[in-house]
This record gives C-alpha cells, sequence and structure tokens, in this order.
C-alpha cells in the first residue's frame, strides 16, 4: 500500500496539472521562421527577417532574396530562402530550405547554383 500511494498521487497530480494548464498557443509559422532567422547563420541573415521579399542590387546584378514558409503537417513547416540573379542574359537560382517544427528545426535541403557575387567571380 506504501509504495502504491505515491504514484497515485503522482497520477492525480499530474491529471490534475493537464486538465488546469492552458493549452500552448499554436505554432505558426510566422513562428517557424522566427526561429529559423534567429540563428546566427550569416547566409540567413541576408534574408528578410519575416515572410516577403528583398530586391536590390549587388556587383551589377539585380538580386531578390524571398524567405518563405509552407506547412506540411501539422505545425510543421518548411522554411526556405531562395536568392534569384540576373545580369544580362546571365541569371540563376540557389534555395536553401529547413524543416521546422516547434522547439527544433533540421536543414532540409539545397539546390541551385550559388551566386557568383559571393564567389568573386
Amino acid at each position: 500500500m506504501f509504495l502504491l500511494l505515491p504514484i497515485v498521487l503522482l497520477g492525480i497530480f499530474w491529471c490534475y496539472f493537464q486538465v488546469t494548464s492552458p493549452p500552448m498557443p499554436p505554432f505558426t509559422k510566422e513562428d517557424a521562421v522566427h526561429l529559423v532567422t534567429a540563428g546566427k547563420d550569416p547566409v540567413n541573415n541576408l534574408f528578410p527577417l519575416d515572410i516577403g521579399k528583398w530586391e536590390g542590387t549587388i556587383g551589377g546584378y539585380h538580386v531578390t532574396r524571398e524567405t518563405s514558409a509552407r506547412e506540411i503537417g501539422k505545425e510543421i513547416y518548411i522554411v526556405a530562402f531562395t536568392e534569384s540573379w540576373e545580369k544580362g542574359s546571365e541569371k540563376g537560382t540557389f534555395e536553401s530550405s529547413y524543416k521546422v517544427e516547434r522547439g527544433g528545426l533540421t536543414a532540409s535541403g539545397q539546390s541551385g547554383k550559388i551566386p557568383p557575387y559571393y564567389n568573386g567571380d
């Protein structure tokens, strides 16, 4: 009996706190983008910190940088950083993406060609 009493009390307290605790707020795609951009990755810090686009000129290239997010599951998102550039007939696109869920993220992949103004070409 003395061995079961602590286990029963633990179960009762756990149930009580589960019922009385407020639910966690939803994890949104904006939260996912904030989780990725809050890091110290220098490449990601070149992109908009929120969902959106930036356009400008770098080394004579017209550059568009876009931060986007799409839901792939319940509160699971793919956050993508896409960079497109154009100079005369030379153009290209590079994308880096992350799979993000509440409390963590993993690199999802990269595709495309690294922009020439990163290499100094």
